[in-house]
């Protein structure tokens, strides 16, 4: 009698669960694989009134376009086949909160995104803004983007906010940043050690990875040197890990550069030196790197990495809303010998259009252009501490 209880109840539920798992199976969102997802990296959608860049994450499988409402409002990819992110830039705002839509159409679906930016004059840039996305923060060139470079930020946990370490942006073309760019304030010093621990970045698709044996001094004399370097990111143990992710690290002559004394490690030493903060109100923005690209580079070492010709940084100093800026441009040799022995630190200075002139890219842009304009025409040898 049991048995056959259980066998009817048996006839009587199977059809139901074949026909609910049938149901999932058909109507599961996640299968809809022609849909259009539209997202940015800002917080709210909203940008302050300085303006800057942010990303629009776009996730398809088909072909799309983006259009944006308003001139102030300017997207660099406006069409692209698959997932994508592309950058949007905004203007300085000198006058009320503003709002203007991107439209982005695929596979015959259309997503709005309302932004809106912030009222203010735009003259006065906060020394140490909220940015609206990592790519609007003052120490972010502007990005070259496309589908291969990578801008990445990495950060750690401050206070119970995100504080990032240091941003790059990446090139899987020559497996090498085209810069790195953090700053230095009140609240960046330490003395937490030396971390040792090369790792391939995370964030990098494997296929574009460098690895730490992947530099081999004894045959070809270059060796790991970093950018952001562990000295400058001692007040966090975390912080100091990340700068030994391999996108941190460029190949540089062991002999006459990368090593003490050189005119390269006297740049870095008295960038450091600036770096040394104290006051709230001021803050060091220091963006440096190897030049990598056609005719930018000295060849390459194991697994495809560009060895640069030359090293750069570009720094920008801000006290109580006052700027001043000043930038080195090394050759990428060793300078202990002639004709570079003869030289001193101050005789690789030059000021930062000079610098963008040298190597293409466009610093400081998300400072109002009036400012920009002025710290990056001249610099003032005696403005900084030797």
């Amino acid at each position: 009698m049991k048995q056959k209880f259980i066998q009817t109840l048996l006839l009587i539920l199977l059809p139901t669960l074949f026909t609910a798992c049938g149901s999932d199976n058909n109507n599961d969102p996640a299968d809809d694989i022609s849909g259009l997802t539209v997202n940015t990296d800002l917080k709210n959608n909203e940008v302050s009134a300085k303006g800057g860049s942010f990303f629009l994450q776009i996730k398809t499988d088909g072909k799309w376009t983006a259009s944006s409402k308003d001139s102030w409002c300017t997207i660099n990819n406006k069409e692209g086949n698959g997932n994508a992110s592309t950058i949007c830039s905004v203007s300085a705002n000198d006058g009320d909160e503003r709002y203007t839509v991107i439209t982005v159409t695929s596979n015959g679906k259309i997503e709005n995104v309302t932004i809106t930016q912030k009222e203010g004059n735009g003259k006065e840039p906060d020394p140490d803004p909220d940015p609206s996305g990592y790519a609007g923060r003052i120490e972010i060139p502007k990005l070259l983007g496309g589908n291969m470079n990578q801008f990445i930020t990495h950060s750690t946990k401050r206070n119970g906010k995100d504080y990032p370490t240091y941003s790059i942006e990446y090139s899987y073309e020559y497996k090498h940043c085209y810069w790195v760019a953090y700053r230095f304030d009140n609240t960046t010093g330490g003395s937490v050690g030396r971390n040792e621990n090369y790792q391939p970045d995370p964030n990098i698709p494997k296929q574009y990875q460098t690895y730490k044996d992947d530099y081999n001094f004894s045959a070809n004399g270059y060796t790991r040197g970093h950018l952001c370097a562990s000295s400058d990111r001692q007040y966090s143990v975390e912080a100091n890990k990340q700068t030994f992710y391999m996108s941190n690290i460029s190949p540089q002559l062991q002999t006459g550069f990368n090593q003490s004394g050189t005119t390269w490690d006297k740049a870095e030493g008295v960038v450091q030196k600036w770096g040394k903060i104290t006051q709230a109100s001021d803050t060091l923005y220091v963006i440096k790197g190897g030049t990598i690209g056609p005719n930018k580079i000295k060849g390459y070492i194991d697994n495809g990495i560009a060895i640069p010709k030359y090293f750069f940084m570009a720094v920008l100093y801000c006290s109580n809303k006052n700027y001043k800026a000043i930038a080195f441009y090394l050759p990428h040799e060793n300078l202990k010998v002639p004709p570079y022995s003869s030289k001193e630190l101050k005789d690789y200075v030059l000021s930062i259009d000079e610098l963008e002139k040298e190597t293409g890219f466009d610093f400081f842009i998300n400072l109002p252009d009036d400012v920009e304009k002025q710290v990056e025409a001249n610099y003032t040898l005696s403005d900084w501490s030797w």
